[in-house]
């Protein structure tokens, strides 16, 4: 079998349950709308960095009742505007919690991956660190939740890309995969209009600026 071969079968396979995983995303989450993702977009000006990160974090929030709700597996975009030259960075972050029983329980994300109308694309990695943990036993017996924070970059083709899918009612959401050194990958997904309320929070963003 040829590289290239090997190479489509394998996303084939990844990409495969991805499309499985992403069914399971929260009803709430998949009938929410460009306007009310756009709407809840914060936007955070620093005078020291010369930038502006445009965020959709605050769209939807996972587990509103929960106790450890800041601890749970989320994702979300964001886009940093450069005051000096007008270049828009997109990122996205994914907060992923697992369960362990000491800190040799640790794992290690890498690279994300994912797919383009040009084939599997990886994307550069910003940052890949351990998050907050949180242990019921406070002698620290049994297992805690532990959290990785991973952010990646995707360009602006491949925002607007997964914008274009919404359609009234929900739409296929757009999926990638962040690789675990052990094999413990992780499967993410990120709906279409999450991506466009984004992009309307920016656009908005610049014509107040215009």
């Amino acid at each position: 079998m040829r590289l290239t071969t090997m190479m489509m079968a394998g996303a084939a396979v990844i990409f495969g349950s991805l499309s499985a995983q992403a069914a399971e995303l929260p009803r709430r989450l998949k009938a929410m709308t460009p306007e009310a993702f756009g709407t809840a977009v914060t936007v955070r000006h620093d005078p020291e960095a010369r930038n502006t990160t445009f965020s959709t974090e605050p769209g939807h929030v996972p587990g509103r009742l929960s106790p450890i709700r800041h601890l749970l597996s989320d994702n979300h975009l964001r886009a940093v505007l450069d005051w000096r030259t007008g270049a828009i960075r997109y990122e996205v972050h994914q907060r992923i919690l697992y369960w362990g029983a000491h800190a040799a329980d640790r794992r290690t994300y890498g690279p994300a991956s994912y797919d383009t109308a040009d084939g599997l694309r990886v994307g550069a990695t910003i940052d890949s660190s351990d998050g907050e943990r949180f242990c019921p036993n406070e002698d620290g017996w049994g297992h805690c939740a532990l959290t990785s924070r991973v952010v990646f970059t995707i360009g602006e083709e491949e925002v607007r890309a997964i914008a274009a899918r919404h359609r009234p009612g929900g739409a296929e959401p757009w999926t990638y995969r962040v690789a675990e050194q052990g094999g413990r990958h992780w499967d993410g997904a990120i709906i279409a209009a999450e991506a466009a309320g984004l992009l309307l929070a920016l656009e908005k963003g610049r014509d107040a600026k215009g």
